[in-house]
């Protein structure tokens, strides 16, 4: 497929994954008459639907390679361990003991899983499988190929987070979201660079929504307690030098 083309599509595509976003949310579709069930499982849908089409599009694209599992080894399951202490502090293990936080729809958390998997699929086809890989052959030739595709490819995908708007949440709200969902997008770009897939950031972004979108949904309660801080910043810290390091080691190799 002419280069050309191939990156005409893949923008293409981009956009039209968020636009369908804005969309479903400004159009409420009404499925059930349980709200919250009713949101979840619109969502996916959705979701589910849009990771289908792009798995297939990946193929069209040529990144079949980054769709394979065979790249996955103890080696780099071993080099995520920094990144999945990160998921863990996100979990509100302290605010469910001390009762701060009160799972009121058990009934759900199997179509919570299944939402969380939905959103994990599609943000990771769309701007690590997608725009990641497509900035990384734009920049294949800059001395600071992963620095500036690690960079692109996290600042949109916050941006992209800026259309919670559309789904009711205040200002503030999406811009906290926007500035560490920037952080956490960067730590993916590195586990797609690192491990020559999608599927390890899959499953990291599920694990790390589970418990971060759990009182928006399925529970009730204030998450944030110490606990959740102390381990927040001790992981974040640790995860950031982690991947800071592993950046700078892939660019003193992609230029020596």
């Amino acid at each position: 497929m002419n280069k050309t083309l191939k990156y005409a599509i893949a923008v293409i595509l981009v956009i039209l994954a968020v636009t369908g976003f804005i969309l479903f949310e400004v159009v409420k579709f009404k499925m059930v008459q349980d709200d919250t069930m009713n949101s979840m499982l619109g969502r996916s849908i959705y979701y589910l639907l849009i990771a289908g089409l792009f798995i297939w599009l990946q193929y069209i694209l040529g990144n079949s390679p980054y769709m394979s599992i065979k790249s996955l080894t103890g080696k780099t399951a071993l080099w995520c361990l920094p990144c999945l202490l990160v998921i863990l502090a996100n979990f509100p293990f302290g605010a469910l003991i001390k009762g701060q936080v009160t799972i009121n729809r058990p009934d759900l958390i199997w179509l919570y899983i299944i939402y969380v998997i939905g959103i994990s699929l599609v943000e990771e086809i769309v701007f690590r499988g997608v725009l990641l890989f497509l900035l990384l052959d734009i920049f294949k030739n800059h001395n600071l190929k992963y620095f500036l595709s690690t960079l692109i490819s996290s600042g949109v995908f916050a941006l992209f987070h800026l259309t919670n708007i559309f789904a009711g949440m205040d200002i503030g709200s999406v811009l906290l979201q926007s500035v560490y969902t920037f952080l956490i997008g960067g730590m993916l770009a590195v586990v797609a660079i690192k491990t020559k897939n999608i599927w390890m950031g899959v499953i990291i972004h599920a694990a790390f929504d589970f418990g971060g979108l759990m009182t928006t949904t399925i529970a009730t309660g204030d998450p944030w307690d110490v606990i959740f801080w102390i381990l927040t910043i001790s992981c974040g810290i640790l995860c950031a030098g982690h991947i800071i390091y592993s950046l700078f080691n892939m660019e003193r190799k992609h230029v020596s």
